[in-house]
């Protein structure tokens, strides 16, 4: 059986929860097909990147799927791109905040996404559930996450799929979707991304 591995971020910012932990769980809950493993990652630079890096080690899963809160934003985002930066708005949960700091002082300015985000991007269109191709997943610990996470994963001995999904705030009253439409788009980028076959081939890119 083909091994998933997800993580979700605690609270941060003063909020009570997260939506992307809520998602993991159930997830990992409902799931049929693949044996799937979580890790929780702590909303501080650094340190979340070094412990799914580990848990990665660990599992040596076939495709590891970040997710993470975009709070105010309307639709599932799928994250195309990681970028060699840090630059923090608000501190973390430790109380760090770099500025304009590089994630790795020797790497490439840049990393794609591995997983198979068009092919997944179609579906869930189909299924009417509100999701945009991404590129750029900020530059708060998410994105110091999933540049970290394609490096390892780009420098592993078998390559893995990986990348980053960022998620509105499912539990506010006006939540864009509901936490089964998350928890369903989820598992179709799973499923996706656990084939062979190239990404599809759709013309949506960004204009601008």
């Amino acid at each position: 059986m083909k091994r998933v591995l997800l993580s979700g971020f605690e609270p941060f910012g003063g909020m009570s929860h997260n939506s992307s932990w809520d998602v993991v769980e159930q997830t990992a809950a409902t799931i049929t097909g693949a044996e799937v493993h979580t890790v929780l990652l702590p909303v501080e630079f650094r340190r979340a990147a070094e412990l799914l890096v580990q848990r990665i080690g660990e599992v040596e899963p076939d495709v590891v799927i970040a997710v993470g809160l975009a709070a105010g934003t309307g639709t599932l985002r799928l994250e195309r791109v990681g970028i060699n930066l840090c630059d923090a708005r608000i501190p973390d949960n430790s109380g760090a905040q770099p500025v304009d700091e590089p994630i790795d002082a020797e790497g490439q300015g840049a990393l794609f996404s591995t997983l198979r985000l068009k092919a997944a991007y179609a579906r869930i269109v189909e299924e009417q559930i509100p999701v945009q191709l991404s590129l750029s997943a900020g530059t708060f610990v998410c994105n110091d996450v999933l540049y970290s996470l394609l490096a390892a994963a780009a420098y592993a001995d078998s390559p893995t799929p990986a990348g980053f999904v960022h998620l509105p705030d499912l539990r506010t009253e006006d939540a864009p979707l509901a936490e089964d439409q998350a928890v369903r788009a989820l598992d179709i980028l799973i499923e996706e991304s656990l084939s062979s076959a190239p990404d599809a081939a759709l013309a949506d890119g960004a204009l601008h």
